[in-house]
């Protein structure tokens, strides 16, 4: 059946992947403009990823090389998988950036606003499609491949792999999109490639770390599931790769429900998508949970997953710069400045953090009830399910904002057509709001399954929050997600300042940027914090390092994500890669941490 499954689904994606991107390639208007759009992204897309290449095999062979001498040969061959999974997804599917941009350019530029946003959607589409199957196949391979007793291991492998391929891409291109965006001299010359990578390693992260996560939490399924289960670890593998693949196939039903509005309710066109693709994937859950597990209740836990993420991404639509909710609560102000603006920015974000918390609470305590800490990575299945059709969505955003700067800044009329572009813009911005909250959930969900996935691989399931240890941990983790926040905005602002001083034309300087300063520091910091504490303290206190680090982390990317424009380029959500990486991290390091931690209890 899985074998099945995923072809069917597999092929079904391919096809409407093809399909989009020829279609993406011959609906240009402007030729002019067309050849001259697709030389400049094309030869920032090859800079970008030139740039990033040698950083990242670095990396991974150092890494790579302590895995293999110190914990074994399967997880140092899952690890290469993973890491060449998550980097071959990106960079294909971040190839539909260019066509996208192009069609959506040439288009706006000859006034056909609609059919800009068709293209804008439809590159995200095709990228969304393209990751979700790459992922999807290299993980049926290591269900398949790899012996059941085995699989946990060689999870946590292809987990710390992916994870830092994503690591790497998220960095350089969200600070190469933030840095380039304070420091344009215009805002029509914005270089989106950057973020549209860094998009895409992020949805890519949260689906291989959900199933990796299920996988190693498969055992404590089958032995919480009681005398009268049914099935084996090997089905509870299995099972979230059947719903991450029949995802596949719901989210290509939902990109053809797009449809490109430009009127007050706009933000429908790009949202029916997910909501068309989530009620068939858990139409699906339905059926397999039954035919697989013997037991439906499996599929609530995929559904409670899904439909948080679909009420966040609604609720966060409302709370954009450009959004009429937003607009009507802004303070007038005769003041010119933009301090009025940023301050109700920043407490609007603030308050709208309770929707999506109490949102990933209920659907955190009712999978727990239904199907204890294997519910939990359920609920992080679901919502990693429809990856492809969100993605899509928050690529779009990236797509359109490009598409909108590149025609407006050719359009000798762009006074005269103002209008055009501010639709364009309201989109983006709408839609980008939305795509954040898909993701976010979304990792959410999956950092608290690594979560259960920890303690349990740890045995460690039941701990004492109140022990010093523990609670010292928390503090720990609290600390350095704020100090974290606070090198990543420096590191922003080192590389805005060496694109200042960058010539424009010099191709050469550009990769030096795009290399982008700080990014190594951040990287080690990340990797080497959660192996230090774990090493140094013990497991009781990674568990609470971790946990904290979580709650305080993704507490500020749900704040930051509704603050409208102005706090835009930090873009938090970067967090949400870091907290992941340092929780891969700490699952591969157990062996260290149980021999080594001085303060094991």
């Amino acid at each position: 059946m899985l074998k099945i499954v995923v072809i069917a689904c597999a092929l079904l994606g391919i096809l409407t992947a093809v399909s989009i991107e020829s279609w993406l390639r011959t609906h240009v208007g402007n030729r002019a403009l067309a050849s001259d759009v697709y030389n400049a992204t094309l030869e920032k897309y090859s800079e970008f990823w030139f740039a990033l290449l040698i950083p990242l095999l670095v990396m991974h062979g150092l890494i790579g090389a302590l895995i293999g001498f110190g914990i074994g040969l399967i997880p140092v061959v899952a690890y290469v998988a993973g890491a060449v999974t998550c980097f071959a997804a990106v960079f294909i599917g971040s190839r539909s950036y260019t066509s996208g941009t192009v069609a959506g350019s040439s288009l706006a530029a000859d006034g056909d606003i609609k059919s800009a946003m068709k293209a804008s959607y439809r590159s995200g589409a095709v990228m969304g499609l393209a990751t979700t199957i790459i992922s999807i196949a290299a993980l049926s391979a290591l269900t398949l491949l790899i012996n059941t007793d085995q699989i946990p291991e060689a999870a946590s492998g292809f987990a710390l792999g992916a994870t830092l391929s994503a690591l790497g891409i998220r960095f350089t291109g969200t600070i190469l999109t933030s840095a380039h965006k304070l420091s344009a001299a215009d805002e029509h010359n914005v270089d989106y490639v950057g973020i549209f990578a860094a998009i895409g390693s992020d949805f890519t992260e949260s689906l291989i770390l959900s199933a990796c996560s299920a996988a190693l939490l498969a055992e404590v399924g089958v032995a919480t599931a009681g005398v009268l289960a049914t099935f084996s670890v090997s089905s509870l593998i299995r099972y979230p790769i059947v719903i991450l693949s029949s995802g596949l196939a719901a989210s290509v039903v939902g990109i053809l429900v797009f449809r490109a509005f430009t009127g007050k309710y706009s933000h429908y066109g790009f949202t029916a998508g997910s909501l068309v693709a989530g009620i068939i994937v858990f139409a699906a859950a339905l059926y397999f949970s039954e035919y697989s597990l013997d037991d439906r209740a499996y599929s609530y836990c995929i559904g409670f997953g899904i439909l948080a993420q679909l009420l966040s991404g609604e609720f966060s639509k409302s709370f954009t710069m450009e959004s009429p909710v937003f607009s009507r609560d802004l303070p007038k102000s005769k003041d010119e400045t933009v301090d009025v603006p940023m301050l109700h920015g920043l407490s609007i974000g603030l308050t709208t953090v309770f929707v999506p918390g109490i949102l990933i609470a209920v659907a955190l305590l009712l999978s727990f009830n239904i199907a204890r800490y294997y519910g939990v990575a359920l609920a992080a299945i679901g919502a990693s399910s429809i990856t492809a059709v969100n993605l899509a969505v928050r690529a779009y955003a990236a797509s359109l904002a490009s598409s909108a700067s590149y025609s407006e800044k050719a359009d000798e009329k762009s006074e005269e057509n103002s209008g055009y572009y501010h639709i364009l813009r309201r989109n983006s911005a709408v839609a980008k709001s939305c795509g954040r909250s898909y993701s976010c959930i979304s990792s959410a969900l999956t950092l608290t399954s690594l979560l259960m996935a920890f303690t349990v691989k740890a045995d460690k399931e039941i701990v004492d929050l109140t022990h010093p240890i523990v609670f010292g941990g928390m503090i720990i983790g609290t600390i350095i997600i704020i100090v974290f926040l606070g090198f990543w905005i420096r590191a922003i602002l080192s590389s805005t300042n060496a694109m200042l001083d960058t010539a424009s034309g010099d191709t050469e300087e550009y990769r030096t940027v795009a290399s982008v300063h700080g990014v190594a520091m951040l990287a080690i910091l990340t990797i080497a914090t959660p192996a230090l504490v774990g090493t140094i303290l013990g497991v009781e206190c990674t568990i609470g390092f971790i946990a904290a680090a979580i709650v305080t982390g993704m507490t500020l990317v749900f704040a930051f994500n509704n603050t409208g424009r102005y706090y835009d380029r930090i873009a938090s959500d970067v967090l949400a890669t870091v907290i992941k990486t340092m929780t891969v991290v700490a699952i591969i390091s157990i062996p260290v941490f149980t021999a080594f931690g001085g303060f094991n209890l």
